[in-house]
C-alpha cells in the first residue's frame, strides 16, 4: 500500500509502498501528481530502474524533454542523461556541477516543469542536494521588495555574466538552440496558482530596462533574502533513491562536503514546462 510520508513543513514527501519498475494504476498516478503539487519534492526509496524504466516512471508525471547537452545523453534512451562529478568539462579533473542556487532550463522559453534524478552511485559521506521553496520566499518578502518586483522581467542566458559556476560548453547547434530570454521576477503556478519568486541566481544576467548597477543590487537583495535557512530544505542521498521536483516553485544545489574523487552520479530526466506567466 503507498504512504506518503511528509519530510518537513517547508517542503519534501517521502512515497513508499511503490516500485515503480512496473505499471500503476490511473488513481495511483493522480495521488502522485496532486503529492507533487502539495510537497514540491517527492522522493521514492530503493527504486532499481533500467533508464526505460526511468523513462517510463517519467511519463508518469509528464512528457519527457530531451535535454540540451548531448554529450550527457544516454545513446540508448535519449531523454536520459547522466550527471556525474566525472563529466566531460574544460579541466577533465573531477568536479562538482550545479553547486550554487538555481532552477533548471530558465534559460529556454519554456523551462522543465520538474526534475527527476535516480542515484547510480554516492560517496561514502556527504553529497546531500539542498532546496529551496520559493512559493515561501515569495510569501514572506517585505512588502518594498515585493513592490519593486511587480512587473519586472529578468534576461535569463545560458552564459550570463553574473554566473558564480562553471557551465558545459555548447555546441554550434547547442547555441543556435539557446537564445536569450525573459521571464517574469513572480511566477504563477500554473496548476495550482500560487505565486512564487521565480529567479536563477546562475543564469538570470539583468532585470529588464534597469541599468546594470541597479539591477546588480535589486538582484542581489533577492538572493540574499532567498538564500535564508528559513526556506531551506535538504536531501541525503541513499542508492537507488529517485526524487522529482517542481522547477516552477523550487531552486536546488548540490553540496561539495564529499570527496571528489569518489563518484556521484545521477541519471537524470527533464518533464517538458509551459511558458512562466
Amino acid at each position: 500500500m503507498m504512504e506518503i510520508e511528509r519530510q518537513s513543513e517547508l517542503m519534501g514527501a517521502t512515497v513508499s509502498g511503490i516500485d515503480l519498475s512496473g505499471p500503476l494504476d490511473k488513481a495511483t498516478c493522480q495521488s502522485l501528481k496532486t503529492a507533487l503539487l502539495t510537497h514540491h519534492l517527492l522522493c521514492f526509496r530503493g527504486q532499481s530502474l533500467t533508464p526505460l524504466q526511468f523513462a517510463d516512471a517519467g511519463r508518469l508525471f509528464g512528457k519527457l524533454q530531451v535535454q540540451l547537452l548531448s554529450d550527457y545523453r544516454l545513446p540508448d534512451v535519449q531523454e536520459v542523461t547522466v550527471i556525474s562529478n566525472y563529466n566531460k568539462m574544460t579541466t577533465g579533473k573531477p568536479h562538482v556541477r550545479a553547486t550554487n542556487w538555481h532552477t533548471d532550463d530558465s534559460y529556454f522559453a519554456q523551462p522543465a516543469m520538474a526534475t527527476m534524478l535516480l542515484a547510480k552511485a554516492l560517496p561514502t559521506k556527504g553529497g546531500r542536494t539542498e532546496f529551496i521553496n520559493t512559493h515561501a520566499v515569495f510569501d514572506a518578502l517585505p512588502e518594498h521588495l515585493r513592490q519593486r518586483i511587480e512587473g519586472c522581467r529578468a534576461v535569463h542566458k545560458y552564459q550570463s555574466r553574473r554566473a558564480k559556476a562553471p557551465v558545459a560548453v555548447r555546441t554550434p547547434e547547442e547555441e543556435v538552440a539557446t537564445p536569450d530570454v525573459s521571464h517574469s521576477l513572480i511566477r504563477t503556478h500554473p496548476e495550482t496558482g500560487r505565486a512564487a519568486l521565480y529567479i536563477n541566481p546562475n543564469r538570470i544576467d539583468h532585470v529588464v530596462g534597469m541599468e546594470p548597477s541597479d539591477s546588480d543590487i535589486l538582484l542581489d537583495e533577492l538572493y540574499d533574502f532567498a538564500f535564508q535557512p528559513q526556506f531551506r530544505h535538504h536531501h541525503d542521498w541513499q542508492l537507488g533513491d529517485m526524487v522529482i521536483w517542481d522547477n516552477r516553485c523550487t531552486m536546488h544545489r548540490a553540496t561539495t562536503n564529499f570527496d571528489i574523487n569518489e563518484r556521484r552520479e545521477f541519471q537524470r530526466i527533464l518533464l517538458k514546462g509551459t511558458v512562466p506567466e
